[in-house]
């Protein structure tokens, strides 16, 4: 595995209309990992699928894609943008069953991210109340949900990055990648620049 890799932070397509809050992984980083771990026919699954980048790419691959998404015009925006529709669901990762989805071969993802300091829900798409220790706990629980539609051998991808906000660092990377590991086998990290 790779410890350090630059890509161009760029978007094969613009966001729907109306929405500003560019938070998507830049394509080129989702094409790398599901080249390295999959083939044409895999199943790949997004279960924090936002605007469905991971889907969109995977498709291009030849990958079949599945997602999940708890906002409704996300989920409309995603069914519109590939040929498999009927894949993508709206539904809350915290409850996310293994009937579900059949079993993947691999999921790129990216939770919602929080600062230490925020007390905003972010599996609540920001709104109500956590704490920082919280939200680890339901990154924790979100991947041991995501674990009953993973096939064996199936990869995890996470994108996730440190954040410093009014001079702190949030080691949001390390945080999320320990309480992951309680989950997975944790490989290593690839710095993304």
């Amino acid at each position: 595995m790779e410890t350090y890799r630059s890509l161009e932070y760029a978007h094969d397509d613009e966001l729907p209309p109306g929405h500003t809050d560019e938070v998507r992984t830049p394509n080129a980083l989702v094409e790398r990992f599901l080249e390295a771990y999959t083939e044409p026919g895999d199943e790949v699954i997004d279960v924090f699928a936002g605007y469905g980048t991971t889907l969109k790419v995977a498709e291009r691959l030849e990958r079949v894609p599945y997602g999940l998404e708890c906002e409704s015009d996300r989920v409309a925006h995603v069914r519109e943008e590939i040929t498999t529709p009927d894949h993508v669901r709206q539904g809350d990762v915290l409850e996310l069953d293994a009937s579900w989805f059949p079993a993947c071969d691999c999921c790129f993802t990216s939770p919602p991210f929080m600062e230490r300091t925020d007390d905003r829900n972010p599996f609540r798409n920001y709104s109500g109340e956590s704490t920082y220790a919280e939200y680890l706990d339901d990154v924790e629980t979100a991947f041991a949900r995501l674990d009953r539609v993973l096939a064996p051998g199936g990869h995890v991808v996470v994108d996730v990055a440190n954040m410093k906000y009014e001079g702190r660092v949030t080691p949001l990377a390390w945080d999320v990648a320990e309480r992951v590991s309680n989950v997975f086998h944790f490989e290593g990290e690839t710095v993304v620049t």
